[in-house]
């Protein structure tokens, strides 16, 4: 008799979507690598007199990553929103050098002396100038004309202003860079350098590609001295992607229907089964409160830092107190967006710890140690690391920068030493879940041993291994990569491991929890994983695409981007509601439910992924809107959004339940339950506040500065200082406020359960732990 394959189907079509999307993502990356704007072996004017050498535009490039410039100014677009975007300012301030050039040339007066017809003339002059490409690939130079020449000298002279007498870099120590010579860096005055490289990104967002009308950045950044309009292919599949969300969306809904892909109740009705979180626990089970106290202590103290990164935009010191000077801007984005991926990932580290006795139904042998190895090897990784990064940046490790210090790109700034530890850490986690999983899952076929039981299993392994394996992204980029090349990789971190890998072993967890806790069938729940699943990754993997139209790439990520990044919010929007409603059935039974704090943060993650992923997602991915809006505070708000509110809250999910499982039932009263609702409603209304009364507000005026003056002028320091802004700022202390209680009180009902853990039982455990029924 031939075996049942109930799943056969949905694996090949979930590994058949798998294979397409990753080969659209990686075929259009090497059109990415193809097409990327050349790094001339020099930089000549018009005589043959070298103005930039090869050497020295890297080592510029390596002067703003070694300070973190991209954790306090962006380029490109990508970075940090309180200092400017580098191109779009080196490309004005170039301009008004070439501007500058001509009013002396031509009229011999001064640019201000100049009639408005006259600087008119000269615009035009210099909009067609800067629009031929004059980049030889067979001698594999770049000459400039001698109005750029000169736009390029005015250029450093601005940055030498900038950086070295440093007047008003707020939240920036004085004299920050250094001339000191670290690796891939060469000798001589390291802002000039940082000069050329910032020349460099505005030669390549305001010349065209050879035989196009575009430049190799698609025509960003918008400014009208440039000729740099928003491509009509952007209006285009903003019109399109908008037509895919509705009808996609009508499909979706039409196939889970059609197809039955709901979770199926595992219980009658008015008859949900008795949950017992009281059972005895294990070694390694108890050993994972000590992980979840540093998940809050990571979280308080990157609050902490967003607070101070706030204030920095209303002041250049903290109410008086020069702490920019060892707490620049740059250093407090750095560790914020560290500690987030650090105390998230810690949670869900210390989950998949818990599940693993559980999965094998007893405690594997010398597990304890290991757990114990994890958690100290990940402190040495946290601390290390931020201490790395603050010497780097205060300007005490030299040589080595790039492999303890700042390694320069946002959210890989871990030295690529601590990287790599990183990844080590995250492989001893695959080994101690398989030291529960694989067994679980050879028993495959054994009497007694459920096929669904199994396959859920390997699907929850599977999706952990693949958080180690695609974070292997991040040592393609080392600091002399090309800045498309690298950020075609980065954005595998940024979007693809985090939003992509962790949302998938989400939808998995969630999936997991459900059935352990006995609330949906086993089989009805691997069959909507499977839809979730495919869903989430065939739109996602190329929906990523958004992040590349503006950075050098091939203009084909315009259509693939727009068309794929909308739809990848709703697999996890459709799980959450699942969880939700079975919630619903267990409140109003009125019979006790263990993991309502779990519950209440699950909803919020739902909630959260509909508005901050999704909504905000989509309102700024659109490639109409962010052609103006792309590095601006709509940005940050999306971000806040998705990361706090989808995975902070998700991670605080699971956190809870494992927390409820391991520590003893006396402590888990009405008042604790009380506390946890309203730290679930303080951070929630915090989260609100800052989105809502200050990002998106700031966000809005700040693309309607883009709209009307150039975004350069938007992304200036004083636009943050006009009074509507400043306003809007300063109002944000109190959601801040209001988000730091919730943080607090989470600390101190997490404190007190990881003091009342249960003891460690490995045989008691064995014998009480049960096998899933075969729904």
């Amino acid at each position: 008799m031939r075996t049942s394959k109930p799943y056969a189907r949905l694996t090949k079509i979930l590994i058949t979507v798998l294979i397409v999307v990753f080969s659209i993502l990686i075929a259009g990356g090497f059109l990415i690598f193809k097409n990327e704007a050349p790094r001339p072996a020099k930089i000549v004017n018009t005589n043959g007199n070298t103005l930039v050498s090869h050497k020295t535009l890297l080592s510029g490039q390596a002067v703003y990553e070694r300070y973190g410039l991209t954790d306090y100014g962006t380029y490109l677009g990508n970075g940090s929103y309180l200092g400017p975007d580098y191109t779009a300012q080196a490309l004005h301030v170039y301009l008004k050098g070439m501007h500058r050039y001509y009013a002396q040339t031509k009229y011999h007066k001064a640019w201000g002396d100049l009639s408005d017809l006259q600087q008119e003339g000269i615009k035009g002059v210099v909009k067609k100038e800067i629009k031929v490409n004059r980049y030889s690939q067979k001698a594999d130079t770049l000459t400039l004309s001698p109005a750029q020449a000169a736009g390029f000298t005015y250029l450093q002279r601005y940055y030498r202003r900038e950086f070295i007498n440093n007047p008003r870099q707020a939240g920036l120590p004085e004299n920050m860079i250094k001339n000191n010579t670290g690796a891939y860096m060469v000798r001589g005055n390291k802002v000039d350098q940082l000069s050329s490289f910032f020349f460099w990104g505005a030669w390549m967002a305001s010349t065209n590609r050879p035989g196009q009308n575009f430049s190799y950045t698609n025509n960003w950044p918008y400014d009208l001295d440039a000729g740099n309009t928003m491509p009509a292919e952007a209006m285009i599949w903003t019109a399109i992607s908008v037509a895919i969300l509705v009808a996609g969306v009508g499909v979706i809904i039409w196939v889970q229907r059609r197809y039955n892909f709901d979770m199926e109740f595992a219980y009658g009705k008015n008859k949900p089964p008795r949950i017992d979180p009281d059972l005895p626990i294990s070694d390694s089970q108890r050993k994972t409160g000590k992980f979840f106290l540093l998940v809050m202590v990571l979280f308080l103290v990157q609050i902490l830092l967003g607070e101070l990164m706030a204030h920095y935009y209303v002041e250049n010191s903290f109410f008086g107190i020069p702490l920019q000077n060892i707490w620049p801007f740059n250093l407090a984005k750095t560790w914020h967006l560290q500690l987030v991926i650090f105390w998230v990932a810690t949670a869900w580290l210390a989950t998949g710890i818990y599940v693993v006795p559980r999965i094998r139904g007893r405690e594997p042998k010398h597990q304890g140690a290991l757990v114990n190895t994890l958690f100290y090897g990940l402190l040495v990784v946290v601390a290390g690391s931020m201490l790395g990064e603050w010497g780097d940046i205060l300007g005490f490790v030299k040589k080595g920068w790039w492999l303890i210090g700042h390694f320069g790109w946002e959210y890989l700034e871990m030295g690529k030493a601590w990287q790599w530890l990183f990844i080590v850490a995250m492989l001893l986690w695959i080994v101690i879940l398989m030291r529960g999983f694989i067994p679980a899952i050879r028993h495959k076929g054994e009497a007694g041993t459920s096929t669904d039981r199994t396959r859920l299993t390997t699907l929850l392994f599977l999706g952990a291994i693949a958080i180690p394996a695609f974070y292997l992204a991040s040592l393609f980029i080392l600091p002399n990569s090309h800045v498309t090349f690298a950020d075609y990789w980065r954005w595998w971190i940024v979007h693809l491991w985090v939003e992509g890998i962790f949302e998938s072993f989400a939808v998995i967890l969630i999936g997991w929890l459900m059935v352990d806790m006995k609330l949906t069938t086993s089989k009805s729940t691997i069959r909507a994983l499977y839809f979730q699943l495919t869903l989430l990754l065939g739109a996602g993997v190329v929906g990523m695409g958004h992040h590349y139209w503006w950075q050098g790439d091939h203009n084909i990520w315009l259509s693939l981007g727009a068309c794929f990044s909308a739809l990848e919010v709703i697999p996890l929007c459709l799980l959450i509601w699942e969880a939700w409603t079975h919630y619903k059935v267990y409140k109003e039974s009125q019979l006790e439910f263990p993991y309502k704090g779990t519950f209440m943060f699950l909803a919020a993650t739902g909630i959260w992924n509909a508005i901050g992923a999704g909504a905000l997602g989509f309102l700024i991915n659109a490639p109409a809107i962010n052609y103006f809006e792309h590095g601006t505070q709509w940005t940050s708000a999306h971000a806040h959004g998705s990361m706090a509110g989808v995975y902070g809250m998700f991670s605080i999910a699971i956190m809870l339940y494992t927390l409820r499982n391991i520590s003893k039932k006396e402590i888990w009263t009405a008042k604790l339950e009380k506390w946890l609702k309203r730290a679930c409603w303080l951070l929630n209304i915090g989260l609100a506040g800052m989105t809502f009364i200050t990002l998106m507000p700031v966000g809005t005026l700040q693309l309607k500065d883009a709209l009307t003056n150039g975004y350069w002028h938007a992304r200036l320091l004083s636009f943050y200082h006009g009074s509507t802004v400043a306003t809007l700022l300063w109002l944000r202390i109190i959601p801040d406020l209001i988000f730091t209680a919730g943080v607090v009180v989470l600390l101190v009902v997490v404190y007190k359960i990881v003091r009342n853990l249960k003891p460690a039982q490995n045989k008691a455990m064995a014998d009480s732990h049960q096998e899933w029924d075969q729904n």
